[in-house]
């Protein structure tokens, strides 16, 4: 009972993932760009270095977004394999 609450748990964040992914894949570039320059703006108060700092933020914000994605597709999997 308690492997499929968890399953059930899994495939909901999978989707508000799934959602959250198409979400920021539908904003334009100027959109994305300017999210990932107030970022950088929050740690780096000057703007010589907020401009070298946001196109790291952005590429950070993808690697995390997919990788976090990864995570839960590969926990439902091993959950899923388990239960035999």
């Amino acid at each position: 009972m308690k492997k499929k609450i968890v399953r059930i748990v899994l495939i909901i964040l999978i989707i508000i993932w799934m959602m959250l992914v198409f979400g920021f894949s539908n904003d334009n570039a100027e959109a994305s760009s300017g999210l990932s320059y107030q970022i950088a703006k929050f740690f780096v108060h000057t703007e010589e270095k907020t401009k070298q700092l946001e196109p790291i933020i952005r590429k950070l914000a993808h690697l995390s977004e997919y990788m976090i994605g990864r995570i839960f597709v590969l926990w439902i999997i091993f959950n899923l394999y388990n239960a035999y």
